[in-house]
């Protein structure tokens, strides 16, 4: 593997993308200071995942993107990328190219990537780990950091001979594995806690399971006795059944025979009976008929007699009204006659008034002036009169109009009231509206509220269940992560064991790794790679193949001898080949196979025992075919004489007896990691766990992601539910505000419907009583306006009497006085005449319309007359036919009268037969019943007794009686019962849940233990492990040292062309912590401290120590940035002739500006600063241009 190619973007003063293309061998990079050579070392150090900013002579990761310069601007990303050619596959993937590209922006992002997809820093530092490559080995040397090898502490110097020896990955794992155990410790804390609590909850809850497992035994014992009761009452009972359905089905066959008898006797009387009721029928035909007939009859009669009272009735009320039109005639003739004498009487006496009149003008034009005092007093009294009258006239107006106006005011108030009574029932119909779909809407939401309560509650009862099983997948899984953990750690060690070859000699390991590499072709694998024993038989079949089992197999003759060839060249150990073109396989006789045959203690032909690919199966039998395995060593012996002592027979404990009769055996010695079959059958059996234990741990993964989703789901339905519920509690509350709203209004609605009714009824009551002081004070006012009338007319009068009585003479006052009186006395008769007159021509009016009335009913009355004869002549035709009708008619109902009673005599007779029969029926039915219901009672005891010995005890009677059968003595039982009963009865309140809690919390504690069991044994496995991993480390760590010790010492020589030089280890003991000192005696000079060397020498020992790792463990390629800048001319051509054969090997980049590197170097690559701060890369092949220097 090599560095082909390194593309730098925006890196430092690399603002525009530059891209070096490298080859293999030496490759220097010059060019003048400050022009940016160093950048491209720590370009390569920062993709290869340097994290340190300091380490790229930064403050900051930013500090590594292009700042910008005088002429141009600042970049916002900087990226770099190197290309590997992997085509011997020395990293651990499939690609021939690996690129490695790293990004970093402004923002503080960064991104990385493998072949142009993305990945983690973690993953570019596994992939370079332990390959001597990355941000912290050996293969990048800056400037100073070849003095940092010596001027460090011991125990700093360990770095590079660490990833040299290989071990930074198991140091890693060592770490991962740490930190494991701590998880393992805290877990195994964890568990030991909640043992401890569990542990001291397990004592009285173990009492308190006792006590109540003591009651079960007892209430056991006690169901079992009064189950063997009710098996024996059961049995009684149904004995007593069976007896009684006997005694049912002997009254059900009588009773079946009377019945059937009865049948018979009911036809017969159905017969009757249809006769009968067919003669009845007819018979009550005929006598409707009949009636019918006597009824029209009687009808008749009744009609003829009633018109004939109705002819009687007209001619009596024609002869009275006939009369009383006489009467009245005569009374309108007397009426007549009487009007007429009045009307001559009134003419009379109203002549004579006028005549009186006459008489009293003239007295009274004749009248002296001494009445006119007596006129002028009354003019001025009734000119009072008057005055008064107007004052009262005005006063009963005004009260008229204030009364008028009340009465409107009242009519306003009784409509307003109306108004608000229709207004406040509205109210009150619509508050009643509201509190019933209130008290609806509340019953909804109570039943909504109990419905999400209850849903609540089950959702409550399954998190909690959900929680419980999280908190068991949770312990599931920290013990599942322990045991994979220990797995894997297991697992990495076998398989870096396996990677390493370790345990193989060391020529096999070389050729191994050779071919692997690609150095070596046809090379097929050991062959403790390519067959698979089962364990029981591991001991035998390696015992079997001894030295065999590291033989390599390989594809033909010519391939084994160029790996031979290899091994010689490279000095690198001895190995044994097989050729699969050359390799015969061998195996039994047929008579050797015969006489092994059923031989006792015969496992079977040791090929036969293992499993490769047909490819290899001559291998397996050459090697295996003529080796028989054993049981025992006895049975091996056996087996060895049956073959004649020819063949090896090994044993199953590794006892071999070998052909010719020679044995060995003992005790194996023990292997730290098993044999090379064991180790690989390990590595199956512990991946295939480790599968197990991954599936299991998926699975409940998948459980634990179920019941998180599920708890979720169950969250956010609960918290859906309690938002329903507080909603509805809210609707609730709000229902209960709105309904007090509500009740409160239609309070206040009957309240003011209250007080609007009283007021109404006042308003009614204050109304009536306006309009009647209205009409009282309208008759008032009218009865003055009257008298006021009256009044101002007789003043009128009194003074044109005074004006006329000052005229005339009062001398005639007596005469006048006298004719008044006879003439009001006259105008009196004349008016009562005139009265009598006007009554009586009313009256006469009166009985003329009277007279029209009483001609109209004689008129009507003769016209009945007429009518009732007639329809009397019609009812007698009809009563004459109804009286032969009748006469058919009663002559039929005769006949089926007769036939009926006799159908009545044949009934009466099959109806005594019949009752008799039902009486045998009745008694049969009786004794059945009896029966019957005795048989029913005893089964419903019987059912009752199983349906107890059901619900009560669980057990059906079969069961019962076959598992506890009926007691001998039943009031022994009875008593052993009693006595159980009060012994559970004297228990008291016992809980019979500690007897699930106990045993739950035993299957607690033991799951616990087994936990902690397992935790314990992850934690040894952990603890195992972390020595192996101690071991190997340390192993490869002192193999690795003393060849760096050794290749230091020659490369001292080398490069000081004498002198000595060493590596001693601080603590020799404990190779993994021990510092590495490092000693130098340049020739000419004494032993002495590294501190006491000059600078050149510093740094030609430093040389020495890095080529001697270089040597020892070969990395890719190697960044030497300017390292030999402190050796002279002499020093720097030794540097670079060390150089060169390094460079078979590593591929060297070189940062320098030394004339003599140069000159080795097979391509220079300048750089140089054409524009200010920008760093811009020229390339130059050696066999272009001779001379380095232009470079």
């Amino acid at each position: 593997m090599y560095l082909k190619r390194i593309e730098i973007h925006g890196f430092k003063s690399f603002a525009d993308r530059t891209t070096l293309e490298l080859s293999p061998g030496i490759t220097a990079i010059v060019g003048p200071n400050g022009s940016g050579k160093s950048n491209i070392a720590d370009a390569i150090r920062w993709v290869l995942g340097e994290q340190n900013a300091r380490s790229l002579r930064g403050n900051r990761m930013e500090d590594v993107i292009f700042a910008g310069s005088e002429g141009r601007r600042s970049v916002n990303f900087c990226e770099v990328s190197i290309t590997l050619d992997n085509a011997d596959r020395h990293l651990p993937v499939v690609f021939d190219e690996v690129r490695v590209t790293r990004r970093v922006y402004r923002s503080g992002e960064s991104e990385y990537l493998i072949n142009q997809q993305p990945c983690r820093l973690k993953d570019i530092h596994e992939l370079f780990m332990d390959s001597g490559l990355g941000r912290e080995a050996y293969s990048i040397i800056g400037q100073g950091r070849v003095e940092e090898l010596l001027s460090t502490q011991p125990e700093d110097r360990r770095g590079p001979f660490e990833e040299a020896a290989g071990i930074v990955k198991f140091k890693t794992r060592r770490k991962e594995t740490e930190r494991r155990l701590e998880e393992s410790a805290a877990n195994l804390t964890r568990v030991d806690d909640i043992l401890a609590e569990l542990t001291a909850q397990a004592g009285p809850l173990a009492e308190e399971a006792a006590r109540a497992m003591h009651y079960q035994e007892v209430a056991a014992r006690l169901t079992a006795v009064e189950a063997s009761l009710w098996v024996a009452e059961i049995d009684a009972c149904r004995a007593r059944w069976e007896r009684a359905q006997a005694e049912a089905s002997r009254w059900g066959e009588v009773r079946a025979e009377a019945a059937a008898e009865l049948a018979r006797l009911e036809q017969a009387l159905a017969q009757a009976q249809a006769a009968f009721d067919a003669a009845h029928t007819a018979y009550e035909r005929m006598q409707q008929e009949w009636m019918a007939q006597v009824e029209a009859r009687e009808q008749a009669e009744s009609t003829l007699a009633r018109l004939r009272e109705r002819l009687d009735h007209a001619r009596r009320t024609h002869a009275e009204r006939q009369e009383q039109a006489e009467v009245t005639r005569r009374e309108l003739q007397e009426c007549q006659e009487q009007l007429g004498e009045a009307q001559a009487r009134a003419q009379v006496l109203l002549a004579q008034c006028e005549v009186k009149e006459a008489e009293q003008a003239a007295l009274v034009q004749a009248q002296d002036v001494r009445t006119r005092e007596q006129l002028a007093a009354d003019i001025e009294r009734w000119s009072a009169a008057v005055i008064e009258g107007h004052r009262k006239v005005s006063g009963l107006r005004n009260a008229l109009q204030a009364a008028q106006e009340a009465v409107a005011l009242d009519d306003k108030r009784r409509e307003r009231a109306e108004q608000e009574v229709s207004r406040w029932r509205a109210a009150l119909a619509e508050a009643d509206q509201a509190l019933s779909r209130l008290a609806r809407e509340r019953a909804l939401a109570a039943e909504k509220m109990a419905a999400l309560q209850a849903d609540a509650e089950e959702v409550e009862k399954r998190r909690r269940q959900l929680q419980q099983a999280e908190a068991r997948c949770a312990a599931e899984v920290s013990r599942l992560q322990a045991e994979a953990a220990s797995l894997v750690a297991r697992l990495d060690l076998l398989r870096d064991l396996a990677a390493s070859y370790d345990g193989y000699q060391q020529g096999v390991r070389a050729v191994l790794q050779a071919a692997e590499q690609g150095k070596l072709r046809g090379v097929h694998g050991a062959i403790a790679n390519l067959i698979q024993v089962p364990q029981a038989y591991e001991t035998a079949i390696e015992t079997a193949l001894g030295a065999a089992v590291q033989n390599i197999v390989v594809a033909t003759e010519a391939d084994a001898r160029a790996a031979i060839e290899w091994l010689k060249r490279q000095r690198a150990g001895r190995a044994t080949f097989m050729p699969l073109d050359v390799v015969r396989g061998r195996q039994l006789a047929a008579k050797e196979r015969q006489a092994l045959a059923a031989a006792p203690g015969l496992v079977g032909v040791a090929s036969e025992l293992v499993r490769t690919e047909e490819v290899y199966r001559d291998v397996v039998n050459h090697l295996l075919g003529q080796v028989i395995v054993a049981e025992t060593l006895v049975a091996a012996n056996d087996l060895a004489r049956r073959t004649g002592y020819r063949l090896r027979v090994v044993t199953l404990d590794g006892d071999v007896v070998h052909p010719g009769g020679m044995m060995s055996g003992g005790s194996q010695p023990s292997r730290r990691s098993g044999g090379l079959l064991g180790r690989a059958r390990e590595q199956r059996d512990a991946q295939v766990e480790l599968q197990g234990v991954e599936a299991s741990l998926a699975a409940v993964r998948r459980d634990q992601e179920r019941i998180r989703h599920e708890g979720t789901a169950l969250f956010e339905q609960q918290q859906a539910l309690s938002q329903e519920l507080d909603a509805v509690r809210r609707q609730c509350a709000e229902i209960d505000l709105t309904e007090r709203e509500w009740q409160a209004r239609r309070r206040h609605a009957e309240d003011r419907l209250a007080t609007l009714e009283w007021e109404r009824m006042q308003a009614n009551d204050e109304q009536h009583e306006a309009v009647a002081k209205a009409e009282e004070t309208a008759r008032a006012l009218a009865a003055a306006e009257a008298e006021l009338a009256a009044a101002e007319a007789e003043v009128a009068a009194l003074r044109e009497r005074l004006s006329a009585h000052d005229a005339k003479a009062a001398e005639q006052k007596e005469l006048l006085t006298a004719l008044q009186v006879e003439l009001a006395a006259l105008k009196q008769e004349a008016r009562a005449w005139a009265d009598k007159a006007d009554e009586l021509r009313q009256r006469q009016h009166r009985l003329q319309a009277r007279v029209a009335e009483r001609e109209a009913a004689l008129a009507e009355a003769l016209r009945l007359i007429a009518q009732t004869e007639a329809d009397i002549a019609q009812a007698e035709e009809t009563w004459a036919q109804a009286q032969t009708a009748v006469a058919e008619a009663e002559a039929q109902h005769q006949r089926l009268r007769q036939a009926r009673q006799e159908a009545e005599a044949e009934v009466a007779e099959r109806d005594r037969a019949c009752r008799a029969q039902r009486s045998v029926l009745a008694e049969a039915e009786e004794r059945w019943h009896r029966a019957t219901a005795a048989a029913e009672r005893l089964d419903m005891e019987l059912q009752h007794a199983l349906r107890t010995l059901g619900e009560r005890y669980r057990m059906t009677y079969e069961w019962a009686k076959a598992h506890h059968p009926p007691p001998d003595d039943v009031e022994s039982a009875r008593r052993e019962a009693a006595a159980l009963r009060r012994e559970l009865d004297a228990m008291g309140e016992v809980r019979l849940a500690a007897i699930d809690e106990w045993q739950r919390l035993s299957e607690r504690i033991a799951y616990l233990e087994r936990e902690r069991t397992d935790l314990v044994q992850a934690r040894e496995q952990l603890l195992t492990i972390l020595g192996e991993i101690d071991r190997e480390m340390a192993r490869r760590f002192s193999e690795t040292f003393e060849q760096i010790r050794q290749a230091f010492q020659v490369s001292f020589k080398q490069l000081f062309s004498g002198g000595r030089a060493d590596l001693v280890l601080t603590r020799p003991d404990d190779p993994l912590a021990t510092g590495i000192e490092v000693m130098a005696q340049p020739p000419g000079k004494k032993l002495q401290n590294l501190n006491l060397l000059s600078g050149g020498e510093r740094a030609l020992t430093a040389m020495a120590l890095l080529f001697a790792i270089l040597r020892v463990r070969p990395v890719p390629f190697c960044v030497l940035d300017e390292v030999e800048a402190a050796l002279d001319e002499a020093n720097v051509s030794r540097f670079a002739q060390q150089l060169r054969a390094l460079a078979a090997r590593t591929q060297f980049i070189v940062i320098t500006h030394r004339r003599g590197t140069m000159e080795e170097a097979d391509a220079l690559y300048g750089v140089t600063m054409q524009e200010f701060g920008i760093s811009t890369l020229v390339s130059v092949r050696l066999a272009e241009d001779a001379d380095p220097e232009t470079a």
